[in-house]
């Protein structure tokens, strides 16, 4: 759980026989969404699309859960969806289980209904939100920097969580916004 991020980030290269890993762990490959099912995790937005893994697979704890986008699904629009607040609090209304120990049900995750924008759309809108979100993130990383804590920056990580949510909803519109192209 240590190698997946609240923002997205998954921290790839560790190597380990398959015998090692292939009984107890959770299986994903390149281009899969995971999710964190326990709490605090999930709560706290863990959660990445896997790239870059050595083989094109990976293994980590079996408190993921793992989405397999579809043809018609961009993988960083469905990364982004798992973001949202909406997604997080009906997950969250889900859980089962006692104290520090609740889990969100893998039919949460299979039963999740959605307003699908075409595949088109989708891109559009990760390329807004990588623009945006790393923006957002760059001057969380600054202030950090600059003052060596965290504190003061419940509003930005507000705002990019308020962000999200409202351009994966369709309550901003973006596809009329010119995203400059990653250099």
């Amino acid at each position: 759980m240590e190698a997946i991020g609240e923002t997205g980030q998954m921290a790839v290269g560790q190597e380990r026989p398959i015998g090692e890993v292939y009984n107890g762990f959770t299986y994903f490959a390149d281009g899969d969404v995971v999710v964190a099912k326990i709490t605090p995790c999930f709560e706290n937005g863990k959660g990445a699309l896997a790239a870059g893994l050595i083989n094109g697979v990976g293994f980590g704890t079996t408190e993921l859960h793992v989405m397999r986008a579809l043809p018609d699904v961009a993988p960083r629009w469905l990364l982004y969806l798992t973001q949202t607040h909406t997604f997080r609090k009906l997950g969250e209304a889900e859980m089962y289980g006692a104290g520090g120990q609740k889990r969100v049900p893998e039919d949460f995750i299979k039963d999740h209904r959605i307003a699908l924008p075409d595949l088109e759309e989708q891109e559009h809108i990760a390329n807004f939100l990588d623009w945006k979100t790393g923006q957002i993130d760059a001057l969380i990383d600054k202030k950090v920097g600059l003052s060596g804590t965290l504190k003061g920056l419940d509003l930005l990580a507000e705002y990019r969580s308020a962000l999200i949510t409202a351009a994966v909803t369709g309550q901003i519109d973006v596809r009329g916004v010119a995203v400059p192209s990653a250099a």
